[in-house]
């Protein structure tokens, strides 16, 4: 066990987290064959097998889990200490504070106040990262997440901003061509689908994909609002949001999802003088949103 590098238990708690060892290599930063190489190599530091290989893919050892959750625990320690380092140097409003979120709220919830928050906190500066998944605020991935999942973890600290009503968009072009009867459930219209593993379609969305043509899917939201702009068929949007984009119409059928946004922040790190001032911020302007219809 003293032979072990940690630098290779790093690397089997990333995959242990993350579930596949491509996953891992996203999240590290790394080449996958060179995740495969060093799990190799950590076998036969460790002296046992770690890895049952199938035929599709692999499942840990029993010697694996034990050595996952002693690994975790020195990881646990190291970000302490890490994080404790890193904070030393924050005791001012001032310096990087990064926030992680979707590209549809930093678009358009962040991005309309930033010069305001400039004003404010001139000496702090903005880190904004367009991100579908979740990352780690423990390992430093993030100073602030604004996500649409309410975390478990007992190391976080979290706040509901806001539940968001999603109703359907389109351009004025798509609608003179193709009316929507606002007095019935939308049926034989083109939809422009959203697909990303984190999305969970309302049932009136599975009811409406079924009895609509999906013409266009993406996971990429802008190009489905570039789609959508420029007539291609209709697309769920938050209203909020949607409202904020030029060239689109809402039409005025009852809201068919809504999904509460959460600002998360570490339990070592919300205390800080910048992090709270973002924070607080970001609080304050999601609490002056407009009524939704």
């Amino acid at each position: 066990m003293h032979n072990l590098n940690w630098d290779d238990l790093r690397l089997l708690l990333a995959v242990a987290d993350t579930g596949s060892q491509s996953a891992a290599a996203s999240r590290l930063d790394i080449n996958q064959t060179t995740i495969s190489r060093r799990l190799r190599q950590l076998e036969h530091q460790y002296g046992k097998p770690l890895l049952q290989r199938q035929r599709y893919g692999y499942n840990f050892t029993e010697e694996a889990e034990l050595l996952i959750e002693q690994a975790r625990k020195m990881e646990e320690h190291v970000l302490e200490i890490t994080r404790a380092q890193v904070n030393r140097q924050r005791i001012e409003p001032a310096g990087k504070v990064v926030v992680s979120s979707t590209e549809m709220v930093l678009r358009y919830m962040i991005v309309p106040m930033l010069a305001e928050f400039r004003q404010r906190y001139p000496c702090i500066e903005l880190v904004l990262l367009a991100d579908d998944r979740v990352v780690s605020l423990s390992h430093m991935e993030a100073d602030i997440a604004l996500r649409y999942v309410n975390s478990e973890q007992q190391d976080l600290v979290q706040r509901r901003l806001h539940t968001f009503q999603y109703r359907y968009f389109a351009s004025l072009d798509y609608l003179q061509q193709n009316p929507v009867d606002e007095t019935q459930q939308l049926r034989g219209h083109q939809l422009l689908k959203f697909e990303h593993k984190a999305y969970r379609y309302s049932a009136q969305q599975k009811h409406d994909l079924a009895n609509n043509e999906v013409v266009l899917r993406s996971n990429h939201i802008d190009v489905l609002i570039d789609a959508c702009c420029n007539g291609l068929g209709i697309l769920s949007i938050q209203e909020k949001f949607g409202m904020q984009i030029p060239g689109l119409q809402m039409i005025m059928l009852p809201p068919h999802r809504e999904a509460s946004l959460w600002i998360v922040s570490h339990k070592d790190n919300c205390h800080l003088p910048a992090i709270r001032a973002v924070i607080d911020f970001i609080v304050e302007i999601s609490e002056q949103f407009p009524a939704e219809l």
